[in-house]
């Protein structure tokens, strides 16, 4: 499995872009970053993505899918469908989105252009993104917001996704359910109200001593031993 950054960054980072990660050239594990600079800059077409999987619906999470939806129909005339994922209300989210970015005429042109279907999912749901066995994990971050994180197999490989989380139940069992493990560190110190911080991660690290950490969403730029630190255009394969 080939695992490539294209932003690592918390929402309000001075040293990183915002949440995107790529998975083999074809799905995106959420879209806050620039997607229509970030995707050629890491040598992948616009139209390579064939699945979106959303986190929740925070800004440095979701807004570059703007960019990736219109600009993939106007720039390739042959796009391939597009298949997004995410929370309960994520088509209503993408409509607000998209209306607000382009106005509802070119929402209605893309989104028929791009054949696009859209998947809501609740915590605990199996679903199964580009031919790889997946599941979502409802996570606690933002209390009036659906959040989730992920977990898919592909290549021999279980890797896990947080998005973003703060300490709880689902995502211990998230990491379980993980050989390798994308968690966000938002702090390099203790953990917030809504994130999590080095002592967390470190927690977690201790308790699930055979998953592999790598960590993301960062505000600073702390190490963490015993863990990759991600940034942005880093390429991973896979089991590391």
């Amino acid at each position: 499995m080939e695992v490539t950054f294209l932003g690592t960054g918390a929402a309000f980072s001075p040293h990183a872009y915002n949440a995107a990660i790529l998975i083999d050239r074809t799905i995106l594990m959420d879209a806050g970053a620039p997607l229509t600079v970030h995707l050629p800059k890491a040598g992948v077409s616009l139209e390579e993505p064939r699945a979106v999987v959303l986190s929740h619906f925070h800004a440095d999470h979701t807004f570059g899918i703007a960019w990736l939806i219109l600009g993939r129909v106007l720039d390739h005339e042959d796009s391939p469908p597009l298949t997004v994922f995410g929370p309960v209300g994520t088509t209503s989210y993408l409509e607000r989105l998209l209306d607000l970015a382009w106005g509802e005429e070119m929402r209605h042109y893309s989104w028929e252009r791009l054949q696009l279907t859209v998947h809501e999912l609740s915590g605990g749901d199996a679903f199964e993104v580009d031919g790889s066995p997946a599941r979502a994990f409802r996570m606690e971050h933002a209390s009036r917001m659906n959040c989730l994180g992920f977990t898919m197999e592909r290549d021999g490989v279980r890797l896990g996704y947080s998005g973003d989380a703060k300490m709880s139940a689902e995502l211990e069992a998230l990491v379980a359910a993980s050989d390798h493990v994308i968690t966000e560190m938002t702090h390099d110190d203790e953990g917030g109200a809504i994130h999590m911080g080095r002592r967390d991660v470190e927690g977690l690290m201790q308790r699930h001593p055979s998953t592999r950490f790598i960590i993301t969403h960062r505000s600073g730029n702390g190490s963490l031993n015993g863990a990759v630190m991600a940034r942005d255009f880093l390429t991973l394969r896979l089991p590391l």
